[in-house]
């Protein structure tokens, strides 16, 4: 005579297999979460970085437009900090290129770039172009 089998016994559970298998994706999205986290927080950064070296040029461009237009000449690069002060160990460049055009003699085209650190060892750079009015020479 056959014994009756209790509702538990006919009630298949998971295997060690399919534990393995979930574990395993589960990983692989912790893994994924977790690389583009890091992703997003250095565009974040970079969007930081980005920001203020074109606060830089701004700054730096008013600076030139107060200048007397006679007295403009280019300026190599020099390293700033995040407030445009001068110092050796500045993560930011700043430079300043004035340029004439001979089919406009009395105007002179300036450009401010400023470098910056971008992320995962890149260099960004801002660039503000103005053109200037000189006057006559005459």
């Amino acid at each position: 005579m056959r014994q009756p089998r209790s509702p538990l016994a006919s009630v298949a559970g998971f295997g060690l297999i399919d534990v393995l298998v979930a574990m395993v994706l589960l990983a692989v999205g912790v893994v994924a979460l977790s690389s583009s986290s890091v992703f997003l927080m250095s565009l974040q950064t970079d969007t930081s970085v980005r920001s203020t070296a074109t606060s830089l040029a701004i700054a730096y461009m008013e600076d030139i437009k107060r200048r007397p237009p006679r007295s403009l000449a280019s300026e190599g690069p020099v390293r700033v900090d995040e407030i445009g002060n001068e110092t050796e160990d500045g993560s930011f460049v700043r430079s300043l290129t004035v340029s004439g055009d001979p089919s406009a003699p009395d105007v002179v085209k300036v450009v401010v770039e400023v470098r910056h650190p971008a992320g995962f060892g890149r260099q960004g750079r801002v660039q503000l172009l103005t053109i200037i009015y000189r006057g006559n020479d005459q």
